[in-house]
């Protein structure tokens, strides 16, 4: 299994990565990441990486220290498959237990079809990461490190000293005063932000 996502107190220089609050994204080429806002509040409540044919929505919450948020979760998830009569399966995955499942959908031509998609938890210090990964990357082989893959175990979770209610959600916050520091960064040297591309 490998490493990652990093805790902040145990991650190296995030000052490259695009900050989002509780979530640090790593500066990748290719990458784009879609922040979803809440209309009333302006906060996000998720985020999604898109890397080539490959989707992961990322949602983090706080949890007590010795909390198994995921079990329940992923219990929930597997059972709820099911009871929509898709194929599902709990299995060991790079990051742990994960749920497999391929799911109908229908294109934006009203072509049914189907999609593999993998659902996702990880546990860290006093926060979890949920991941909704579809599109390539939902599609295991063995022989193949998924891109996406990687890009998650790169991320870094900063869960601050606030207390939080558990399973409470933490917010995630636009990165759109970051933006301007950005390009102002890439028009002098592309270091900072310079291989992402950013939706709000």
């Amino acid at each position: 299994m490998t490493q990652g996502p990093l805790d902040s107190a145990d991650a190296p220089d995030t000052s490259k990565m695009l900050d989002l609050g509780p979530l640090f994204v790593p500066n990748v080429p290719g990458l784009e990441v879609h922040l979803d806002l809440d209309a009333r509040t302006g906060t996000g409540k998720s985020v999604s990486l898109h890397l080539d044919m490959s989707i992961a929505e990322l949602q983090v919450f706080a949890v007590a220290t010795n909390e198994d948020l995921w079990g329940e979760m992923r219990n929930a998830i597997a059972a709820g498959l099911r009871e929509q009569d898709v194929d599902c399966q709990v299995v060991e995955g790079r990051f742990g237990t994960e749920v497999r499942a391929v799911m109908p959908t229908v294109d934006l031509d009203g072509n049914a079809h189907v999609q593999p998609v993998r659902f996702v938890g990880i546990r860290g210090t006093r926060w979890f990461l949920r991941v909704v990964i579809s599109g390539d990357g939902a599609i295991v082989a063995s022989e193949k490190i998924s891109q996406i893959d990687d890009v998650i175990s790169q991320i870094v979770v900063h869960r601050g000293n606030e207390p939080q209610p558990p399973g409470e959600r933490l917010w995630l916050r636009s990165p759109s005063t970051d933006l301007a520091t950005a390009t102002k960064a890439n028009e002098q040297d592309g270091s900072r932000f310079g291989h992402v591309h950013i939706s709000l």
